[in-house]
């Protein structure tokens, strides 16, 4: 009778450990699969807010020896941190002192233009004519959710282009 009692608190065992088994499997199912969703929310997050650079404008000032490149934002409000010559024929000018700068889209038209775009202020360093410097800027900018980004305005003259964001580590 010992023996009978026994095997049935041993098959009743192993059947609670089944149960057990196959209920944390179901769970840890489940967990994996909110943090896929959790993961693919927090990818459409930061899409959201990262912001659109733009180049609106080339300005050469001959007279000078300077070009400004006007910088606008289409998307969600960011904040400039830094421009950085990487190449070329063009220097900083000190009137770029007002980094860091806020860009707000101008989704709305009580949104002041000064908030809606910002200069780039360059002088040529070489004996080139404006329409011949080639340069390579790099714009660091976060959105935010404290992103940071880089883009890179390469160009010849007033032809220049933007690259597509990076997002820093």
């Amino acid at each position: 009778m010992f023996y009978i009692c026994a095997s049935i608190g041993a098959i009743a065992t192993a059947i609670s450990l089944i149960y057990l088994f196959i209920k944390d499997y179901k769970k840890n199912k489940r967990i994996s699969n909110l943090e896929r969703v959790a993961e693919v929310l927090e990818k459409d997050l930061n899409l959201r807010y990262q912001p659109h650079l733009w180049i609106n404008g080339v300005y050469m000032k001959k007279t000078e020896n300077r070009i400004n490149f006007n910088i606008n934002n289409k998307r969600e409000w960011c904040r400039l941190l830094k421009f950085e010559i990487i190449s070329g024929d063009l220097e900083l000018d000190d009137l770029n002192l007002h980094l860091p700068w806020e860009l707000e889209p101008k989704f709305n038209e009580n949104i002041g233009n000064d908030t809606t775009s910002s200069l780039i202020f360059t002088k040529n360093s070489s004996q080139k004519v404006l329409e011949e410097v080639e340069y390579e800027i790099l714009i660091t900018y976060e959105d935010r959710l404290n992103n940071k980004y880089t883009i890179s305005l390469d160009g010849n003259g007033s032809n220049c282009s933007l690259s597509q964001p990076k997002t820093l580590g």
